[in-house]
């Protein structure tokens, strides 16, 4: 092919404004001006220039390239997702995140056969509807290793606050976590009540949640993909202390906890699982005698709104420490799933008073009736939120995933002058999960075999047969 005079032009023209281009655009960048540059050419000589001048032909304005290539990401740039698991903002780097979920839980409850008397008073369970949980939750993550997580409650019609924590995971030996945080002891109350298949905890929590639910510490963790060790210290909740109420009393401290918890799954697949795990704590009253902020008792509440307590110690007089030891047992196969605890509590009181032990347990299986497994996180050493294969739509096939459980659990709070009483309880569940965040839930439990309990039927009998019907609505993201 034989080249024109133009052609020939276009070459030199093209070898002489490559590394010219170049060249300037360095030059550009160093002095932070912008990125254009002014091309001039001699006709008669053909020669390239970057200015003007005499017998010079202005070309054209052309910006530099530079060695960034067109496709690169600014890492400070910002994604934005929403999903069924919140909003979400993160840096292309991923160093950055910031996250915004919540949760309502929407309850009605009904009671039978709760006529009863109190200290020669009469009183029954109240019924009707409350929010029992209504949350929003801020999460987020600095540098990559520096996570923390601030949750408020305004459930009650009150503002109060749950998780408020600084998380640390930038340490090879374990992760650190200081604020406000759940202690960690039990399985069930590790849980979160997203995710429980129930919708009251079981009567184990008559004894873990007066001592060992949140608290202000430091909690320290390993783990792997099947095991989990945690050990804290820990002192009272976020409630202002109000020991120097005591007037004359010189006693003004807060109270000290320390828990630890293990757990290890020697079998941990999506559909199959065993799970073993303990526990052990210890706590001090506060100045004013309180277990971590609350009364120096223990108790269960059949529903968060009834005020209505089967089994209840009332306030036990001289506390000094309570000790506490549990063991966890749970597996899983498919959609069938079993779990259970026993926990065990020593109180000691002062030297004039004997020390007191209570027990309490529980058993629960679940079946989903739609065939999905549960999911379950070893390196927590806990199940986690449900997640239905496919959710339900009007109109379009997906009917969500329904999930049959069922519990057993009992307690004994009565020893030595303390009569707290001890009941057993069945309860059957039924979970309709629309999607992973939206659930219906109905609980029907009865309480039976009450002995010594504070509360009498009105003719002085034990009560017995207590029935409780309780409807949730829960969106959680």
């Amino acid at each position: 092919m034989t080249m024109t005079k133009t052609d020939t032009f276009k070459l030199k023209l093209i070898a002489v404004m490559v590394p010219l281009l170049f060249t300037a655009s360095a030059h550009v960048l160093a002095a932070d001006k912008a990125q254009i540059l002014t091309v001039y050419i001699d006709p008669v000589t053909e020669q390239i220039y970057s200015g003007p001048g005499p017998n010079r032909v202005k070309i054209g304005d052309f910006q530099a390239v530079t060695a960034k290539s067109a496709t690169a990401v600014d890492p400070q740039d910002v994604k934005v997702k929403l999903d069924q698991k919140g909003l979400k903002f993160e840096t292309a780097d991923e160093q950055f995140k910031f996250s915004v979920g919540g949760r309502l839980h929407a309850d009605a409850t009904y009671h039978s056969n709760d006529r009863l008397l109190k200290s020669g008073d009469r009183i029954e369970a109240n019924d009707g509807t409350e929010i029992r949980r209504a949350r929003i939750d801020f999460k987020g993550t600095l540098w990559s290793v520096f996570n923390f997580q601030a949750e408020a409650d305004f459930a009650d019609n009150e503002v109060g606050m749950k998780d408020l924590f600084l998380n640390y995971t930038g340490w090879d030996f374990a992760d650190i976590t200081v604020g406000n945080q759940k202690q960690n002891i039990s399985m069930e109350l590790q849980e979160s009540s997203n995710d429980i298949m129930f919708t009251e905890r079981s009567l184990v929590n008559s004894l873990t949640g007066t001592l060992f639910d949140r608290a202000i510490g430091l909690n320290l963790k390993k783990s792997d993909k099947n095991w989990s060790v945690q050990g804290g210290i820990y002192g009272d909740s976020m409630r202002s202390n109000r020991s120097n109420s005591n007037k004359g009393s010189g006693k003004a401290d807060e109270g000290f906890g320390a828990s630890t918890r293990w757990t290890f799954a020697p079998i941990n697949s999506s559909e199959n699982v065993i799970h073993i795990g303990g526990f052990a704590g210890y706590r001090t009253t506060n100045g004013k005698g309180e277990l971590n902020d609350n009364s120096p008792s223990f108790g269960y509440e059949t529903t968060h709104m009834s005020n209505l307590k089967l089994t209840d110690t009332g306030t036990i007089v001289g506390i000094e420490e309570a000790k506490m030891v549990g063991l966890e047992l749970a597996a899983m196969h498919g959609p069938f799933s079993i779990q259970s605890e026993y926990s065990k509590v020593k109180v000691q009181r002062e030297k004039s008073l004997a020390s007191l032990d209570f027990n309490a347990f529980y058993v629960q299986a679940g079946w989903t009736l739609t065939g999905e497994s549960r999911t379950y996180k070893g390196s927590d050493g806990e199940f986690k939120r449900f997640k239905p294969k496919n959710r339900f739509q009007v109109g379009k096939p997906g009917l969500g995933a329904l999930e049959l459980a069922v519990r057993y659990d009992q307690n004994d709070l009565t020893d030595k002058d303390v009569k707290g009483g001890s009941e057993k309880r069945a309860t059957l569940a039924l979970n309709w999960y629309m999607s992973e965040s939206v659930r219906l839930m109905a609980d029907y439990s009865r309480s039976f075999d009450i002995k010594g309990s504070p509360v009498t039927k009105l003719n002085g009998d034990q009560p017995d047969n207590i029935d409780v019907l309780t409807f949730r609505t829960q969106w959680a993201f």
